[in-house]
């Protein structure tokens, strides 16, 4: 009989929840003492409320909840659901590095069923769920040489999507991805099919990184489930300018948003479709399919730029003057856009986002 514990438990990945398998999981562990369970990630969020699964949000890194909630629990568990078992271990890899924990840290990976111990032999829980324990050989992912970092990125695939900071900065070609940063900037993607464009907004956004503690992330892209609408829309026009990360900051508490950016505009009307709320899409066309959303607010519209950072800009500048939230009428907001933006010339179409994405 095992005696009762404080159990920490960071979900991570949406098909933890789509399919089922924390679920499962929970229903093995409920018996052991206390469960807190804690979820990151704007996707894997969704997925928590599409299926109704009841989970505390995390907002900062995930490494961060372990170090402030050390003294609060007995034992620390990443459940994790992941693209491949492999990217699996190296996420829970990273947040154990960074965490600096002495409390026991186990990973079970849902995909597969298999555990991992990163700073113990054995453990009580492991051995009473009975997973595959996999043993990971030491890597080292950052080095110094000639004046400049390297770190290289775990579990890729060709064809992945390479994001930073979750800005898009180029396309992996094969299994090993390096990034090379000199005095705080990226100089270098070893192994990636480069876009400028994406380094430029990343330099835009962080004019100096950090590189071992930067988010990185490989992403194949893929297609939302359908949703439900769940919430009510509030009031107001929100800004969301190439951050899906802000789009729960106004979901429930805007009655639209104005989102800069393909991708930005793809994540959030499928979010933001769950709260009844419709969005106005800014974008230019250059479109990484990080997400092809499969539930679009009917109000939900696109205006297509030849610039949409310019454009977001001078929006955001002249229209919601420097304010995240606009208390106004969507009617009177998307009017005055198309204005504005045609008297810059760089308006080039407005259509329905449900045409544009198809």
């Amino acid at each position: 009989m095992l005696r009762a514990m404080r159990i920490c438990i960071l979900i991570h990945g949406c098909d933890s929840f789509y399919s089922g398998s924390i679920s499962r999981l929970i229903e093995r562990l409920k018996d052991l003492g206390e469960l807190k369970l804690f979820v990151t990630g704007t996707m894997a969020r969704t997925a928590s409320l599409d299926t109704d699964f009841p989970v505390e949000i995390w907002h900062g890194r995930p490494s961060d909840l372990l170090k402030q909630a050390e003294n609060d629990f007995d034992v620390f568990l990443i459940a994790s659901h992941s693209k491949s078992p492999e990217s699996g271990y190296s996420f829970g890899e990273i947040v154990f590095r960074r965490s600096g924990l002495k409390k026991p840290f186990l990973q079970f990976e849902l995909s597969n069923e298999t555990a991992i111990l990163w700073n113990c032999d054995s453990h009580p829980i492991a051995d009473m769920l009975g997973f595959r324990t996999v043993h990971l050989e030491s890597r080292e992912l950052m080095w110094e040489e000639g004046g400049r970092e390297f770190r290289k990125v775990s579990a890729v695939e060709a064809g992945e999507l390479l994001l930073i900071e979750e800005i898009v900065v180029g396309r992996a070609k094969g299994h090993e991805v390096i990034i090379v940063a000199e005095n705080g900037e990226v100089v270098d993607l070893i192994g990636v099919e480069v876009k400028r464009h994406g380094l430029e907004k990343l330099k835009r956004k962080n004019p100096r990184i950090e590189l071992e503690k930067v988010k990185i992330c490989t992403l194949k892209g893929f297609k939302a489930l359908e949703g439900k609408i769940r919430y009510r829309r509030g009031f107001g026009i929100a800004f969301v300018d190439h951050s899906a990360d802000e789009i729960y900051d106004f979901a429930g508490k805007c009655s639209a948003a104005v989102c800069v950016g393909d991708d930005t505009t793809a994540i959030a009307a499928e979010i933001l479709f769950r709260f009844d709320t419709p969005v106005l899409g800014i974008v230019d066309g250059d479109r990484d399919s990080l997400l092809r959303p499969a539930s679009i607010h009917p109000e939900s519209e696109i205006v297509i730029t030849k610039h949409d950072d310019l454009a977001g800009e001078i929006v955001f500048r002249e229209i919601f003057r420097g304010k995240k939230l606009l208390p106004e009428d969507f009617m009177e907001v998307k009017r005055k856009i198309e204005e504005i933006l045609q008297s810059k010339s760089l308006l080039v179409a407005r259509k329905s986002l449900a045409d544009y994405i198809s």
